[in-house]
């Protein structure tokens, strides 16, 4: 009995470390989303969404899985409404031309509370910061921005150039974003289509280094909110 016992206890250890978000090696978007999803919700868990959240916005040190960690979580909250969150930047942009920077930071605050990973919004608020030549503030929101590009770049063994290892993008837009403005490579056609898997993926094209490249993201959660959100109207 006691020899079963243990043999139970190992076997339960075993299956705990084999689902510990620690032992991944590579990002699979099949194998780990969800298991992302329940650890971002797990009290005690060095990836609750929380947690990661206050170290983001702390601008403390996070690695690459943390923050797409905290990424994946985000697709739980209320507060993620993906394609409406698209314009929501353009107040903040028409304030920035306008030479409101204060307004344009009050404003910037009041959606980042709410939705803190909204990338045009992020870099208005660093180009607002700037502008009033607080430096240490925009160099804070542009490493913000760069924690999601790198989270974005590790979720793809093959960087994104195959469509059924795609890069994450938590909304429908960050792969445009990814394409002009962390690889700075002028953004060609846009398309989608679905991998193996059936999720849906943004496929964009672009020259990259005097060569053509195409890179794919996979946003099938987001289609999927988008899809619960009219299914409610």
């Amino acid at each position: 009995m006691k020899k079963t016992f243990l043999i139970l206890l190992i076997l339960l250890s075993f299956i705990s470390k084999s689902q510990s978000l620690d032992t991944i090696q590579q990002f699979n978007y099949k194998k780990h989303f969800e298991l992302i999803v329940k650890e971002s919700k797990k009290r005690g868990s060095n990836y609750l969404y929380e947690t990661q959240l206050q170290k983001y916005n702390n601008n403390e040190s996070q690695t690459n899985l943390e923050v797409l960690a905290l990424l994946i979580g985000f697709t739980e909250s209320k507060n993620y409404d993906p394609y409406a969150d698209i314009f929501l930047d353009k107040t903040i942009y028409d304030l920035n031309e306008e030479k409101k920077f204060d307004e344009a930071i009050a404003q910037g605050k009041a959606i980042l509370a709410q939705k803190p990973f909204i990338i045009p919004i992020l870099r208005e608020m660093a180009y607002a910061y700037s502008q009033k030549g607080e430096n240490e503030k925009a160099e804070q929101y542009m490493i913000r921005t760069g924690k999601i590009y790198n989270a974005m770049f590790y979720s793809s063994k093959s960087t994104g150039i195959n469509i059924n290892e795609a890069m994450f993008a938590l909304g429908p837009k960050d792969g445009q974003y990814f394409i002009k403005y962390f690889i700075e490579a002028p953004l060609g056609d846009m398309g989608s289509g679905s991998d193996e898997n059936g999720y849906f993926i943004d496929i964009l094209s672009t020259t990259f280094k005097n060569k053509e490249a195409i890179f794919n993201f996979n946003i099938d959660h987001a289609m999927k909110k988008m899809r619960e959100k009219m299914k409610k109207k």
